[in-house]
């Protein structure tokens, strides 16, 4: 389909080359910024790109969950945490480039565990670098997130009992709020990881709004690499089941998240475009009641224009402030 620029969104694929962007390339925000500072009118794109693992990709991220075991089962043990294994994992991960709808899929369908941390530390990381390539991001602020992730719940090997708990005393409340400082505190005490990592590790359960622990931090206090970071942990935590809830599904773990203001509006809109929340065609019901379909993108992609059942009234959420999409039908 041939679409304005003003309506092209991050993870469409470039059907014909436009200026040095080729055939076949998957958008992000910078190849966004290039075609509107060329004055690039219109391009040929195709939809966000939804699909399932095949078995290959599958077997692939299975045998990372368990490597990933292996090495957790080591800090179970008192072994140190080894950066360069941590460093040669997300390397190996990341080779491969997962559409994030197959990856929440693959993630979503797993059955209950005792043992959470395992899927969530892979899980998390390829989320967080999907958002982080989309935005435009440098490749080692995303392979950052990969280790973050894959240290951020290492403090979890030494109360494993825990994990899978569903009443917790205060005293057993108070420790576990302060895992992401112990966390960082295992990590070796070299040049080996980035600063940012170590803020990322310990800033991953903070809110934007000073809600979250361990230290309460207000938006303007986090490292700026963290909002993201925080969004992609929480979303894998919702979507996962637990002993003591049910998961929620993709569509209910952003809605709850956009409901308050807790999260990153920029990583939580890359999150819903990449997923294909917003697809033209699906049906939607309105804060204000409305039922309808999505008929046209806009630039915003959480607002787009709704044409109304039965009325067939059009609805542009761009300009209706106080309208907004709450579920999808």
């Amino acid at each position: 389909m041939r679409l304005a620029i003003s309506n092209v969104h991050v993870g469409m694929t470039l059907k014909r080359s436009v200026s040095s962007l080729e055939a076949g390339l998957k958008l992000t925000n910078e190849h966004l910024r290039l075609l509107r500072f060329l004055k690039v009118e219109a391009i040929e794109v195709d939809p966000v790109e939804r699909r399932r693992f095949t078995r290959n990709e599958e077997q692939e991220v299975c045998s990372k969950i368990l490597q990933y075991e292996r090495h957790y089962n080591q800090w179970e043990e008192r072994i140190a945490l080894n950066p360069y294994e941590a460093l040669e994992f997300v390397h190996q991960l990341f080779q491969h480039d997962y559409p994030l709808s197959a990856v929440v899929a693959f993630f979503t369908d797993q059955p209950l565990r005792k043992n959470h941390v395992i899927h969530h530390a892979i899980y998390r990381a390829l989320i967080a670098k999907s958002l982080s390539k989309y935005r435009g991001d440098e490749h080692r602020l995303q392979f950052d997130y990969g280790i973050a992730s894959y240290f951020a719940d290492a403090s979890y090997a030494k109360i494993r009992k825990w994990s899978h708990m569903r009443y917790f005393t205060k005293m057993e409340r108070e420790l576990l709020y302060q895992h992401p400082l112990v966390s960082a505190s295992m990590l070796p005490k070299d040049e080996t990881l980035r600063p940012r990592v170590v803020k990322l590790i310990t800033e991953h359960h903070e809110r934007l709004d000073g809600s979250g622990f361990p230290n309460r931090l207000e938006e303007r206090e986090l490292h700026p690499a963290s909002p993201l970071f925080i969004v992609a942990d929480r979303f894998c935590q919702l979507t996962l089941p637990r002993t003591f809830r049910k998961a929620l599904t993709p569509e209910e773990a952003y809605f709850y998240m956009w409901q308050n203001e807790a999260y990153d509006e920029e990583a939580l809109t890359l999150l819903a475009t990449l997923l294909g929340f917003f697809e033209v065609g699906r049906n939607v019901l309105l804060s204000s009641g409305v039922r309808g379909t999505i008929q046209h993108y806009t630039p915003r992609v959480e607002k787009p224009i709704v044409i109304s059942e039965p009325t067939q009234e059009t609805y542009d959420l761009t300009r209706l402030n106080e309208v907004r999409i709450v579920a999808f039908q």
